[in-house]
């Protein structure tokens, strides 16, 4: 969900991204193989580069990402959140409602945040993605924009959507929960630029 900058290819396909190290050759950049942050780009003296750059992003629908997020992070006991391990969802999205968003862990932190695709500081991007519309054929569309060669791509980290059906009965029927839709409320809140960026729906698939 992070965005990414890359260049068309020169020439041959490479390109001197930054100078050589001393007594040495410049190292050519096959973009695609090499991606640069942008902090190192501008630091390196590409601030124009960067501004010419195809940017994208790709966003997922918050209430199945924090969802995601739980089962994958939470539940497996791989983070630990405000110093437990053991959380029901109901308590981890609470958790998430007192949090600063510049705080959270980049797993369920909001896209709005991570990349800023909102507030007055916004970033433009050329195009973003909804991970609703499939992983893998937007991503190898994106790469082929910077660059990269698509026989190489594979979306491995792809999972199976879940169902509207699915997702009601995740946040609706959340063991602990006050009320049906405290913890649907709590995600609008939070995630509410994530949301109106992808015209995302509780009720409706995408």
């Amino acid at each position: 969900l992070a965005s990414i900058k890359g260049w068309p290819q020169e020439g041959n396909g490479q390109r001197r991204c930054y100078p050589a190290p001393e007594g040495g050759k410049a190292k050519p950049c096959w973009f695609g193989r090499e991606l640069r942050s942008a902090a190192e780009m501008v630091k390196r003296g590409h601030a124009q580069e960067m501004c010419d750059a195809f940017t994208f992003t790709f966003i997922r629908n918050p209430w199945d990402r924090v969802r995601s997020a739980y089962e994958g992070k939470i539940a497996t006991g791989r983070i630990s959140v405000d110093g437990r391990k053991n959380m029901s969802f109901a308590e981890f999205v609470r958790f998430i409602g007192t949090q600063d968003p510049a705080e959270m862990n980049y797993h369920w932190r909001p896209v709005s945040q991570t990349c800023l695709t909102s507030g007055p500081n916004a970033s433009h991007y050329d195009k973003i993605y909804k991970l609703e519309d499939g992983l893998e054929p937007q991503l190898k569309w994106a790469m082929r924009m910077i660059g990269w060669d698509v026989r190489e791509i594979e979306a491995a980290n792809q999972r199976t959507m879940p169902s509207v059906k699915e997702r009601m009965e995740n946040f609706t029927q959340a063991e602990g929960i006050h009320r049906p839709h405290e913890l649907v409320d709590i995600v609008s809140r939070v995630y509410a630029d994530d949301i109106a960026l992808g015209n995302y729906k509780f009720r409706l698939y995408a």
